[in-house]
């Protein structure tokens, strides 16, 4: 297994973690032994943590200021982040060339900035 918390069970982040992909994802790294931070922006995540055992946090993955409190939250409460599992929603859909640009750079903070934002604070 990768690195460990101070109780010696890796520590996974998984954003879009209250239903769907997000929370079945969850439940599978309980299940392994993984302790868990995840993130949600309904406050169905927080009842998920709980049951697994886990951190729960609310908020949004496209702003950068919830990524940066929900890792913090994390690197308080276990030391480390040795994974993180950035599920989100999708992107715009549509006729590509018909989706503004206010929309393509919404798609883009959705589902790529969410990962570098929640990877890249040491």
């Amino acid at each position: 297994m990768p690195g460990a918390s101070a109780d010696g069970a890796p520590v996974a982040l998984v954003t879009a973690a209250s239903r769907g992909m997000g929370a079945a994802v969850a439940r599978r790294l309980a299940a392994a032994g993984y302790q868990l931070a995840l993130m949600s922006r309904s406050d169905d995540v927080l009842a998920l943590a709980d049951d697994l055992g886990g951190l729960g946090h609310t908020g949004n993955v496209a702003e950068a200021d919830d990524l940066e409190a929900f890792v913090g939250r994390a690197l308080g409460a276990y030391g480390r982040v040795d994974v993180a599992v950035c599920n989100t929603g999708h992107p715009p859909k549509g006729d590509l060339l018909a989706i503004p640009d206010a929309d393509w750079h919404a798609g883009l903070d959705l589902a790529f900035l969410n990962v570098v934002r929640a990877v890249r604070r040491p």
